[in-house]
C-alpha cells in the first residue's frame, strides 16, 4: 500500500511539473502559440519596435501534510526543479513534523 501510494504521489508531482512546462513551453500571451508570439516579437524588432511579452505562471499547491516520507520526496523533487510551491498543512501533523515545516519555509 505505501508503494501505490508513493508512486501516486510522484506521479501527481511528475504530471503537474509536466504540465506546467509544457504550459510554459508551448503557450504565450494570450494563449496564443509560443512560436507565433516569438515570430511577432521578431517583426517587431525588425522595424524597431519594443514588444512586451507575458510571462505566464502556475501555482503548485499540495494539501493535507507534511506526511514524514512523501512530502520529502515532493520537497527533494521541486528544489532539484527549482520550483516553488505552496504547502498547506494540518496543525497535527505540522506539530508531529516540525523539521519538515522548517524544510518547507527554508526550500520555499
Amino acid at each position: 500500500m505505501r508503494k501505490i501510494r508513493k508512486a501516486l504521489a510522484m506521479g501527481d508531482l511528475i504530471l503537474c511539473l509536466a504540465l506546467a512546462g509544457a504550459y510554459g513551453i508551448f503557450y504565450g500571451q494570450n494563449g496564443e502559440l509560443k512560436w507565433r508570439q516569438t515570430a511577432a516579437v521578431n517583426e517587431a524588432e525588425e522595424k524597431g519596435e519594443e514588444q512586451t511579452v507575458e510571462i505566464r505562471k502556475i501555482a503548485l499547491t499540495f494539501d493535507d501534510g507534511p506526511h514524514p516520507c512523501y512530502t520529502e520526496e515532493l520537497l527533494d523533487g521541486l528544489k532539484e526543479r527549482g520550483v516553488h510551491a505552496t504547502f498547506f498543512v494540518t496543525g497535527e501533523h505540522a506539530e508531529i513534523h516540525p523539521d519538515i515545516i522548517k524544510r518547507m519555509q527554508e526550500d520555499a
